[in-house]
């Protein structure tokens, strides 16, 4: 029987390419990992973002990590909220565990990024940076998002003591998105995410900060700022390039805040796990994954097409449960959102041309206003 050990490459190391690069080099497999960037997390400011919790009720996001052996991230738990509407009325949700888990992205010490790197590479994974997988070599894509479904602008700064962890619902100075404020242990993060006129991002930035800063001035020292975005479709088959797929490059992605951490770590992981088993990572994300997805499509048409009444019934009906197990029933892929998601995908499609470069897939093509090469950090 041949010792000699299997071979991957792996294109991206973000979370979902170091999360299959940390499982198949413990399993013993030769594995590459090439980054274009200098570094992991390079479009990233340090800024906090949430791994939401509350997906999957039964697997909690430390008993993920745990269950893949992945070391944890300096990580803060989310169970509380301050929510503002379009009058600035005010709400504030809780929940017994956590909703979610704030870690912060980039390249600097402790962030999620440098976490999964260096347990790649202790695992034994080889990670080049400043290298691209050749375009006809097999392997995995796991290069993130490629053109912008979601667009934000973000800026991190250092600030006072107090936990703020507020969140403005108003399509006015964020269309079909939503602003917000975070601050913990004296660094703080604030963007403004939006779904549509991305040519006037700068515009609605300005306006929502103004907008929650009305709320309580906050102290900002030292800022940087930064642009992301994020991709989603949904796909039968998650292909690149006729290779596998998998994190946003493989429109693995929540549709309603655009939260795609934990997709990005599931769908690694699941990637890991069919080749080191076997079976066709196609069958295996279209059963783990599709019927959410396709809810996501029915959350993301109620939050567009309620308004401003709609999100400020959501804060209501919010305030008054556990807010972990809200989001759980909104994630849940019920018979209603089922029967919902085909009617919506055929009516709800915007004009305009696709640029995902997946295989068959739903999306709302559309004139890309902003590029990937455009974005990235402010000067």
């Amino acid at each position: 029987m041949s010792t000699t050990p299997r071979t991957i490459d792996i294109a991206g190391a973000g979370p979902a390419g170091l999360v299959a690069a940390s499982l198949l080099a413990r399993a013993g497999w030769k594995v590459t990992v090439h980054e274009k960037n200098a570094t992991v997390g390079a479009r990233f400011i340090g800024d906090y973002q949430v791994i939401e919790d509350a997906s999957d009720p039964s697997d909690s996001v430390p008993a993920l990590f745990s269950r893949l052996g992945l070391p944890a991230p300096p990580w803060r738990p989310a169970t509380w909220a301050d929510f503002f509407d379009s009058r600035l009325r005010h709400v504030r949700i809780t929940s017994k565990v956590p909703y979610g888990w704030f870690v912060t992205r980039g390249p600097g010490e402790g962030t999620l990024d440098s976490v999964l790197l260096a347990h790649a590479q202790a695992s034994g994974a080889e990670v080049r940076f400043r290298s691209r997988l050749e375009p006809k070599a097999a392997g995995l894509v796991a290069t993130g998002p490629q053109t912008p479904d979601g667009l934000a602008r973000e800026t991190t700064f250092t600030t006072d003591s107090v936990d703020r962890v507020r969140v403005l619902y108003d399509h006015r100075h964020a269309p079909g998105g939503y602003a917000y404020l975070f601050t913990l242990g004296g660094r703080g993060t604030f963007g403004c995410a939006i779904v549509r006129d991305f040519s006037r991002i700068d515009a609605y930035f300005d306006s929502s900060l103004k907008r929650l800063l009305e709320v309580e001035d906050v102290h900002m020292e030292n800022r940087q700022d930064a642009y992301s975005f994020m991709n989603f479709a949904v796909k039968e088959t998650a292909k690149r390039d006729g290779r596998d797929a998998v994190g946003e490059s493989g429109a693995f992605q929540d549709y309603l805040f655009g939260l795609g951490m934990r997709y990005a770590i599931s769908s690694g992981a699941l990637a890991a796990e069919a080749l080191l088993s076997g079976e066709d990572f196609q069958a295996l994300q279209r059963a783990r994954f599709l019927r959410r997805q396709r809810a996501s499509i029915v959350n993301r048409f109620l939050y567009e097409a309620g308004g401003n009444f709609g999100l400020s019934l959501f804060m209501l009906l919010a305030r008054h449960v556990d807010f972990r197990r809200f989001l759980s029933f909104w994630y849940r892929p019920s018979w209603w959102r089922r029967a919902l998601a085909p009617v919506i995908m055929r009516a709800w499609k915007n004009r305009g041309r696709c640029a995902h470069r997946l295989e068959d897939h739903w999306c709302r093509a559309r004139e890309k206003e902003i590029r990937a090469p455009e974005l990235g950090r402010i000067a």
